[in-house]
């Protein structure tokens, strides 16, 4: 005997609502559930679309592949965004610290002799110290996020200036960098196989951890959180770590994928970001700021700048489509809040 995914039901308790049964025994309603499920099929929609107006540009092995291996870094990006986000806060500077992992991998080896595993530990831990001094500031100060972010995103972007000159290292870089940002393992490319990693591997943690759920506590109410006995303000320090240290992973494998250290590589990547990660808390876990829905964002966006520009949009039409996606997320989330 098979268990009905979900089916739609008058609650006794209130005849005007429509909710929607779900295995276990559990009840939401009917707009919480069409949420949930949006996103994805919006993007089931993308595929077939294109895949009808395009089958032999859209619907092909290498295309798949490209649109798959272009998002991986910003989809690493993404994730580290969402720790910051969970808690509640905000952290504008995670594109600025992409760029400077970049700049410093690539610095580091071509320019300064360094070799390349040390050269790899220097940037990340660069990348995290800046996420502590980020978390420091909001947590143990007080400092409001935005001011100290979007100030550290400065100052970051200042030391990336002062550091390549407004030059490009492309001389000598080594071939181990550029052999860990290209390629593939099995016929995936490899910066998927990273994005994929860390986001089961961060799954796990907010999901299935006392960790995630002091995360997410924190995120709900601090005060709460403090009373239950949960450490806000070390926590909240983590959080701002653990996205450093993300963003400077996901300027490493962007500069292996680029084979370069360019200065302006960063900034282009904060508003995409934030798109896809707002538009990912209307999906899967309506309302809450999660991986899968953060993922499927990633891809809905991609996948449908890809088609238009496959069907000759002009190259503008992504700026658009990622402005008009962050639009719609802060919208449907707001909605949602006020259907909870």
């Amino acid at each position: 005997m098979t268990t009905p995914i979900a089916t739609v039901q008058l609650d006794p308790a209130d005849h005007a609502r429509r909710t929607v049964a779900l295995p276990g025994g559990r009840r939401e309603p009917l707009s919480i559930f069409a949420a949930r499920i949006a996103l994805p099929v919006i993007l089931l929609v993308f595929i077939v679309v294109f895949s009808a107006l395009r089958p032999d540009t859209f619907f092909t092995t290498a295309n798949l592949t490209t649109t798959l291996a272009l998002q991986a870094v910003l989809a690493i990006l993404c994730l580290s965004l969402l720790l910051p986000l969970i808690v509640g806060e905000l952290d504008l500077s995670v594109a600025a610290n992409l760029g400077l992992s970049v700049v410093l991998v690539t610095g580091l080896t071509s320019q300064n002799g360094w070799p390349l595993p040390l050269a790899v530990v220097a940037a990340l831990g660069v990348s995290a110290l800046i996420g502590l001094v980020n978390g420091l500031l909001i947590a143990r100060v007080g400092v409001n996020a935005f001011v100290v972010t979007i100030a550290m995103s400065a100052l970051v972007t200042g030391a990336i200036g002062g550091y390549t000159q407004g030059n490009v290292f492309y001389e000598n870089i080594p071939q181990g960098l550029v052999d860990l940002g290209r390629g593939d393992l099995l016929g995936i490319p490899k910066p998927v196989v990273y994005a994929a990693v860390i986001a089961i591997a961060l799954w796990y943690v907010l999901s299935s951890t006392p960790l995630g759920r002091y995360l997410y506590a924190i995120g709900g109410s601090k005060d709460a959180a403090a009373l239950s006995g949960v450490p806000v303000k070390r926590l909240t320090v983590l959080a701002f770590v653990g996205a450093g240290l993300l963003a400077g992973v996901a300027g490493v494998v962007q500069a292996g994928i680029l084979g370069s250290g360019n200065p302006t590589v960063g900034p282009p990547f904060l508003l995409p970001a934030y798109a896809a990660v707002f538009l990912g808390a209307t999906a899967i876990q309506p309302g809450v700021f999660n991986v899968w829905g953060t993922v499927i964002a990633v891809l809905t966006v991609q996948v449908g700048t890809t088609g238009l520009v496959q069907l000759g949009a002009p190259f503008w039409i992504q700026p658009i489509f990622e402005g008009a996606a962050l639009l719609i997320a802060v919208i449907v989330s707001r909605w949602l809040k006020r259907e909870e």
